[in-house]
């Protein structure tokens, strides 16, 4: 079984203390950290939401006993489309892409709508989805991360060993692969 965690872990730390076991039998994968980058692709670090919400919650899910793969701001705060990537999504006849439309418009304040026209907002949890599936446009680095009680994600010897994906090989390629998604009503197979 795959944990898709695509928010703060009050919920999972909770299971995995009621059952530790959880772990053995799972693996995890989340959006959550900033390792190299921060948001809007900074240069620093930022303590980012999902982790500084409930650090000790992060702390328990991710020092589990099960593989974590994280996104964390390095490669997730950058995903955004736009061009005709965008346009295939927002102009498709698809229930799932004109519901996901509708929505977004709904979401923006009144003075951003017109940019629901041009692009979409940063789509964080998109890549955490893809990672479960697959990781092949990604650069992928085994770091042992820490986190700290403040909400960082810091590299640290000491720490456990996670899967990260802290670059892009295929941004590109990734966001056609998520317009393909959206728009088609079996998805894509790779």
């Amino acid at each position: 079984m795959t944990v898709i965690a695509i928010g703060p872990l009050p919920n999972v730390a909770a299971a995995l203390t009621r059952e530790p076991r959880i772990a053995a039998r799972a693996r995890f994968v989340g959006m959550h950290g900033s390792v190299r980058r921060g948001y809007g692709n900074s240069d620093k670090v930022a303590a980012e939401y999902n982790v500084k919400e409930d650090p000790k919650a992060c702390q328990i899910a991710l020092s589990a006993a099960w593989p974590v793969t994280i996104t964390p701001l390095d490669t997730c705060g950058i995903v955004q489309l736009k061009g005709a990537d965008y346009a295939r999504v927002s102009h498709s006849a698809d229930p799932v892409a004109r519901a996901i439309i509708e929505n977004y418009r709904v979401w923006l304040d009144a003075d951003q709508r017109a940019q629901a026209d041009r692009q979409s907002s940063i789509l964080f949890d998109t890549v955490a989805v893809y990672l479960a599936l697959s990781t092949d446009l990604c650069r992928m680095e085994d770091l042992h991360v820490r986190v700290t009680d403040d909400g960082f994600t810091v590299i640290d010897a000491a720490a456990k060993s996670l899967r990260v994906a802290t670059e892009w090989k295929d941004l590109d390629g990734f966001h056609r692969w998520l317009a393909d998604r959206l728009t088609s009503p079996e998805g894509v197979s790779d």
